[in-house]
């Protein structure tokens, strides 16, 4: 959600989520300790459950913040957003969001329709109020 390049690899074990992390040149972040001290690849061994936590400690790691890249990948892809108009995608947006929003962004990969209403007011919010506490103020 903040913009960066990421991937999210589901049902793999964990050997070959690093083997992956080494092919790709990224971090692993994972929640298996054993994995912690593998060589060729910088691991972030995971503490906390919750997900904002969380954020807080992969922002503190890397020094991550707020920029203006967050929300433009597809939370599902990865893959970078691609502003498009109401009309195509009208046949994908529930009425409500048709009558009130005129913003949207879609993933050219899956088709996933992302625009800026309350749930993206809230995810911005909570994303702030996390990196805020990686950086140490309140």
């Amino acid at each position: 959600m903040l913009g960066y390049d990421a991937a999210y690899v589901r049902d793999q074990d964990g050997v070959a989520a690093w083997r992956e992390a080494v092919r790709t040149g990224r971090t692993l972040l994972t929640r298996r300790r054993d994995l912690g001290g593998r060589a060729g690849v910088d691991v972030l061994v995971i503490e906390d459950d919750d997900v904002l936590d969380q954020l807080v400690a992969v922002a503190r790691r890397f020094g991550l913040g707020l920029t203006a890249a967050a929300m433009t990948r597809c939370v599902e892809c990865n893959v970078v957003l691609r502003e498009v108009t109401k009309g195509e995608v009208r046949d994908r947006l529930p009425p409500h969001v048709q009558r009130t929003q005129d913003r949207f962004m879609a993933c050219p990969e899956c088709g996933r329709v992302y625009w800026p209403g309350t749930h993206y007011a809230r995810a911005v919010a909570r994303l702030s109020a996390a990196l805020r506490t990686a950086a140490g103020s309140s």
